[in-house]
């Protein structure tokens, strides 16, 4: 089997599991939404896009943390893709359910798009790119994204952030997974500094840079905080919750928000043609 249908055979197997077992964490995923919809408002004009390209559909299969459809519901021509067959199929019947058209949602490796160049206006990548082996693989493709995405147009990208002191060396994520603690693969992530360099040398300024989502790794630990409060109380701290999760998004504005946010997050613009 090729390493390609290996990948899309596990995130099949994933997509099944996840739905299996439920989404237990309502209010963190309200929480991402959230903020990824105000990152998205902050840094490109979504309403307004010819087209709007995001790369993977995990949450819009399986979980409330979902924001493609939300996009859909202000910009019609919205395109999905996920390697994972599985996972589109689960997307597509979602967003029906939601009344958003899913005819869009394609199946299909970021690393290999079947978009013409100079095609897509705006590229939404949340956490994508870190979930492939290699560093080799995420340059791959931004190379790809900036490939289909027009001249001036967007690019809002997510990734795991290794300055956070949290974040373990890639050597305990490879334990995790081999003990099954991790409900899918964890892959390699660029720092800031490096993402930046291949971003300009692939042809993007670099516009604007954050870091977003601070609360500590593993994320495991944070999901289970929150299951247990919400089970102790009944429900009666929810509230509470929310407003702890809106107190930390402040961190976002101090100088330290690379040391506790989970991802990096950058707006990168590709160059018009003739640019240096």
């Amino acid at each position: 089997m090729s390493k390609l249908g290996s990948k899309a055979e596990h995130w099949d197997h994933v997509a099944r599991e996840w739905v299996q077992k439920g989404y237990s964490n309502e209010l963190l995923a309200e929480h991402k939404k959230k903020t990824y919809l105000n990152l998205i408002a902050r840094w490109a004009d979504a309403a307004n896009a010819r087209n709007i390209l995001k790369t993977d559909l995990f949450q819009e299969a399986s979980g409330p943390d979902q924001f493609l459809f939300d996009l859909g519901q202000v910009n019609s021509n919205v395109i999905g893709i996920d390697i994972s067959h599985e996972i589109v199929g689960r997307a597509r019947s979602r967003a029906s359910a939601y009344g958003v058209d899913p005819s869009k949602y394609l199946c299909c490796d970021v690393r290999h798009l079947p978009f013409r160049d100079n095609s897509i206006s705006l590229i939404i990548s949340d956490s994508t790119l870190d979930h492939f082996p290699r560093e080799a693989d995420i340059v791959i493709a931004l190379k790809e994204l900036g490939r289909a995405l027009q001249p001036g147009g967007v690019l809002i990208l997510t990734m795991d952030n290794k300055s956070n002191p949290t974040y373990p060396p890639y050597l305990v994520f490879r334990i995790w997974m081999m003990l099954r603690l991790s409900p899918y693969f964890i892959g390699k992530t660029l720092s800031l500094k490096k993402l930046r360099h291949n971003l300009e040398e692939i042809g993007f300024d670099v516009a604007e840079s954050t870091a977003i989502f601070h609360y500590p790794h593993p994320d495991g630990l944070i999901r289970l905080l929150e299951r247990s409060l919400r089970k102790l109380s009944g429900g009666k701290l929810d509230n509470a919750i929310r407003r702890g999760l809106a107190l930390l998004d402040g961190l976002e504005g101090k100088r330290t928000r690379y040391l506790t946010g989970r991802y990096i997050a950058v707006k990168a613009v590709k160059r018009q043609a003739g640019q240096c």
